[in-house]
């Protein structure tokens, strides 16, 4: 049991001292302390950390946060590729961006901190912070959880005798108009089949493919990267022309996340993930003219997508000017979008051997066919995401009647309230068909003339 020793020191002044023996049976001491009371809610500390069993040390508290999340990650087997790379970039220090987001990383906040030095306030105020900042709010909390976490075993390793980041208010999750987290109730989220067409003209081939099946089958960008050939199941053709085409299908096996800055191959993000997804004719017409272009079609194990690169454009010695005769330098995007698809499509260098890297994609072809596209006057939401397409594809189901139970199993929902919840919006709400079938079986049965009633 952890005792109080009074001491003066060699000036007069008054300090005491906590000792202590630690469940290994070694002797103890935590000096230093001005106060009386201070001392003795130290003492009190150490012994209850002792009775919950843990092997508390103020010593071993000392270690650095930065030292203590090496430790932590490095502990934990259980992690996939992806979440360990998400992690991995979370701790690390930032280099990049601005400066200001730079120092509210969490190396930059509290790596070289000891551990028994981080308070609750601290990483109150980093979260407000970060608040203040701009970052959304998921950003925050994802933020936010790995410091916990890494606190926590810290706690459980007898480092620490409590978590500082217990009990920290952190900002509320809400959707683009203010509802309900998870739910996508921005319009500017749902195309029309029409505008998916003009979108899927305006990208230069072979990613017009890689748009449309991303529009008309829900799959998220590292599904799609993660696509080899033996994955796409296309019908014969039928020699009757009478018969019911079959549809295709997509098998979804596996997924592309960078790790130390290269594209690998990794498990789907859930176990409802991998599943086969259904194909529209046209979609089954489209991949089959364009496996017959692929390179390595005969090669199951080859991506179904090519990774692919800009070509250096050669200087013209012109310098573009506006009407006062002042320089003007471009936006990349809006450059490649003046160009028209054949010119796009000339500056890919393909590499069918290599994974598709999905953000050197969406700089120099997507976001340049979205502007592309609006060119035509298509009217695209200007800031279109290629996530939206996902979305796209959760709307157009809807409006085709299919079942919300359907629809989460193509789009690899693990459960079906996901599907409901995040596209409650789409789904019919003013239930008259469903209430004229309902008032239909309360109306009285009428009687004909040749059916006689039975007595009760």
């Amino acid at each position: 049991m952890a005792h109080v020793q009074k001491r003066t020191t060699s000036t007069g002044q008054t300090r005491y001292v906590v000792k202590y023996r630690t469940p290994d049976g070694k002797q103890r001491s935590k000096g230093g302390f001005t106060t009386k009371k201070d001392a003795e809610a130290y003492a009190n500390e150490v012994d209850y950390s002792q009775r919950r069993g843990s092997t508390w040390d103020h010593r071993a508290g000392a270690m650095t946060f930065g030292v203590a999340a090496e430790e932590w990650l490095a502990s934990r087997h259980d992690l996939k590729p992806r979440t360990r790379a998400e992690y991995e970039n979370l701790l690390r220090p930032k280099t990049r961006g601005p400066i200001a987001a730079r120092e509210l990383s969490i190396a930059a906040t509290f790596a070289g901190y000891p551990l028994n030095a981080i308070t609750r306030q601290q990483i109150s105020e980093w979260v407000q912070r970060m608040v203040a900042a701009g970052k959304k709010p998921s950003t925050v909390r994802h933020a936010y959880f790995v410091v916990r976490m890494v606190l926590a075993q810290a706690v459980v390793d007898g480092r620490l005798t409590d978590n500082p980041a217990d009990y920290v208010k952190l900002p509320s999750e809400h959707s683009t108009n203010g509802g309900a987290p998870g739910v996508v109730d921005d319009p500017d989220q749902f195309l029309t089949a029409e505008q998916v067409q003009a979108l899927t003209a305006a990208t230069p081939w072979p990613y017009n493919v890689y748009v449309h099946v991303a529009a008309w089958t829900g799959l998220r960008a590292a599904e799609l990267a993660g696509l080899q050939v033996g994955d796409v199941d296309l019908p014969a053709r039928s020699l009757n022309p009478n018969a019911r085409p079959k549809p295709g299908t997509l098998r979804v096996e596996r997924t592309v996340i960078t790790i130390d800055g290269q594209p690998v191959y990794d498990t789907p993000k859930t176990r409802g993930s991998r599943r086969r997804v259904p194909l529209t004719l046209a979609t089954v017409d489209l991949l089959r003219d364009y496996l017959a272009r692929h390179p390595r079609h005969d090669e199951p194990a080859a991506p179904l997508f090519p990774a692919g690169t800009l070509v250096a454009q050669k200087p013209t010695g012109k310098k573009a000017t506006d009407a006062t005769g002042k320089r003007v330098v471009p936006k990349a995007e809006d450059a490649l979008a003046a160009l028209t698809v054949d010119q796009a499509q000339a500056r890919l260098t393909l590499d069918w051997h290599a994974l598709l890297r999905h953000q050197t994609f969406y700089k120099a072809v997507y976001r340049p066919a979205v502007l592309r596209a609006n060119r035509t006057g298509v009217g695209l939401p200007p800031a279109l995401k290629f996530h939206a397409l996902r979305h796209t594809y959760a709307s157009l189901c809807v409006a085709a009647g299919i079942p919300p139970l359907e629809i989460a199993r193509f789009m690899g929902h693990a459960k079906v309230t996901t599907t409901l919840s995040v596209y409650a919006h789409l789904f019919a709400d003013d239930h008259a068909d469903a209430m004229a079938a309902l008032d239909a079986m309360g109306q009285p049965v009428a009687e004909h003339g040749n059916v006689v009633r039975l007595p009760v």
